[in-house]
């Protein structure tokens, strides 16, 4: 079972965190913030656990009763708020139910937690709702609001939460927890590479996920020239699963050119092709930056429904232009 010391190095917070709850001194709302994979939802679960937590000892201790209902997504006084099936917001209707039961006398008599794992997700009207319920909370109750877009929430709901800020950890202190979780020191290295420090993010990577880094490196770098472009567009066009994640792929293989060309890393680190790194040492820092503006223009491009094919097309042209500029 994961502990609050598993993430000491991710929050300077989590150690008060630990010490609010484990003595039932926490406050009504907290706001947990940061990219996707840092630990987030598994710190707000030890929070609940530790607030409803019955063994002796250092909590949450993981075998009593509210701890094992907590783990197994069973307890009753721990709500999850989620979009109605088949669709996409929290509307207004499912705050007023969820917030109805939060009236009912709680099952363990020690708290109730409500998490919202994404709560960009609620509706103007849903946050509004939660707005009152937040200005007056109910006693023993506790708000865990998780997302990556904090700017997507009212500016009053926020000023009603206590702030904790997650961020990737450094490389070196990803690979040790990954190490720590069972990966071999290869794997986690690799993992902990793509992820960018985001620990949830690299346990999630697949083999499939790395094969296909070394795939779409290979194609993509492999266009010297224009002529080179339309048979590797041909290759991802029409497979419409995978294209953003080619895309994600692309601009993770372009920020370690980067790194590699300033000296701050190696490529021989992650599951990239020999063209790939090829390019790194063929073209100079302006050629990858350009490149990695035009990935970025790409996204604004596939962002305004404008076809993978054309969006994908123009990044494979910029390198063909790069590789024109310079002998390789």
């Amino acid at each position: 079972m994961l502990s609050f010391e598993d993430f000491k190095g991710q929050s300077a917070h989590i150690g008060q965190l630990k010490a609010d709850f484990s003595s039932h001194a926490f406050v009504h709302a907290y706001l947990l913030c940061g990219p996707r994979g840092t630990g987030k939802r598994s710190v707000a679960r030890l929070c609940a656990m530790a607030a409803l937590c019955r063994g002796e000892g250092d909590k949450p201790c993981g075998q009593c009763g509210p701890c094992r209902r907590i783990l197994s997504d069973t307890h009753p006084d721990v709500h999850t708020v989620l979009p109605e099936k088949s669709k996409q917001t929290i509307g207004v209707s499912v705050l007023r139910d969820v917030l109805a039961e939060v009236g009912v006398k709680s099952f363990e008599a020690a708290a109730k937690a409500l998490v919202f794992p994404e709560a960009e997700r609620m509706t103007p009207a849903a946050q509004n709702c939660l707005l009152k319920t937040l200005e007056e909370p109910p006693q023993d109750t506790v708000f865990f609001l998780i997302t990556e877009q904090p700017g997507a929430l009212l500016p009053t709901i926020v000023s009603r939460c206590r702030v904790i800020r997650f961020h990737p950890l450094s490389q070196q202190d990803c690979e040790r927890r990954l190490i720590a979780l069972g990966l071999s020191a290869q794997d986690a290295r690799r993992r902990a590479h793509m992820a960018e420090g985001c620990v949830g993010q690299a346990l999630a990577i697949d083999e499939e996920r790395l094969a296909l880094m070394e795939k779409v490196t290979g194609d993509v770098f492999s266009v010297h020239r224009s002529s080179d472009v339309l048979s590797v567009v041909n290759l991802y066009k029409d497979d419409k699963e995978r294209q953003k994640l080619v895309m994600d792929l692309l601009e993770t293989a372009v920020r370690d050119i980067m790194l590699e060309m300033a000296g701050k890393a190696s490529m021989e680190e992650g599951c990239y092709a020999q063209q790939a790194r090829s390019y790194a040492r063929t073209v100079p820092l302006s050629g990858a930056l350009a490149l990695a503006a035009k990935i970025t223009r790409a996204r604004m491009m596939l962002a305004s429904n404008v076809s993978f094919a054309s969006a994908f097309e123009s990044v494979l042209l910029k390198i063909s232009e790069e590789y024109a500029r310079w002998p390789w």
